[in-house]
């Protein structure tokens, strides 16, 4: 019964009400890209993993604004979590949340997602990552903070290359307006 009132409220709904609800289904889908993509597909480095969640947050976040923020920090904390490194949660949350903003808020609203400008975005985005983790890390286990410094780095610029390529792909086939017309 109530599969069938909320179908008929999305039949009868606003084209805004559709738009949020899109983009609510868009962020959900995302995040569990981002959670997969971070927890297995990864490349070993000499302080952890170079992994395509990062990458994913920056188009998320390009795509979606305030939406993907949230499922990027949602999907790589709980990452973290599956992946047995709990003890970082509530800073990946905080850290992806932070690399997410920029893109959230000069790359939102471009017709494209691959400009100078998203690709310059990459910088303050990596900077963040590599600030953050030192911090958390200083918190955790200050011995390690400078050790992961480096593994933080090449994610950085593995990111911004990931971002650029699944970005040029992404413009290619015209996703923005297949995501979000109508």
């Amino acid at each position: 019964m109530y599969y069938i009132l909320i179908s008929i409220n999305l039949q009868q709904g606003s084209d805004e009400m559709n738009k949020k609800l899109r983009k609510a289904i868009t962020s959900g889908v995302f995040c569990a890209m981002i959670f997969v993509l971070t927890m297995f597909v990864k490349f070993p480095v000499a302080s952890g993993y170079v992994h395509f969640g990062d990458a994913l947050i920056y188009v998320c976040a390009s795509l979606l604004g305030p939406w993907g923020i949230i499922a990027g920090a949602i999907g790589e904390g709980l990452a973290d979590v599956a992946g047995g490194f709990a003890v970082y949660f509530p800073a990946t949350v905080i850290v992806k949340a932070l690399i997410a903003l920029p893109f959230s808020l000069f790359n939102f609203k471009n017709e494209k997602l691959l400009s100078v400008k998203s690709g310059l975005l990459t910088i303050p985005s990596g900077l963040i990552t590599v600030a953050g983790y030192f911090i958390a890390d200083m918190i955790i286990d200050k011995a390690y903070a400078l050790v992961d410094i480096p593994g933080n780095l090449i994610q950085a610029a593995g990111s911004a290359v990931i971002f650029i390529i699944i970005s040029a792909a992404f413009d290619k086939a015209n996703i923005r307006n297949k995501l979000f017309r109508g």
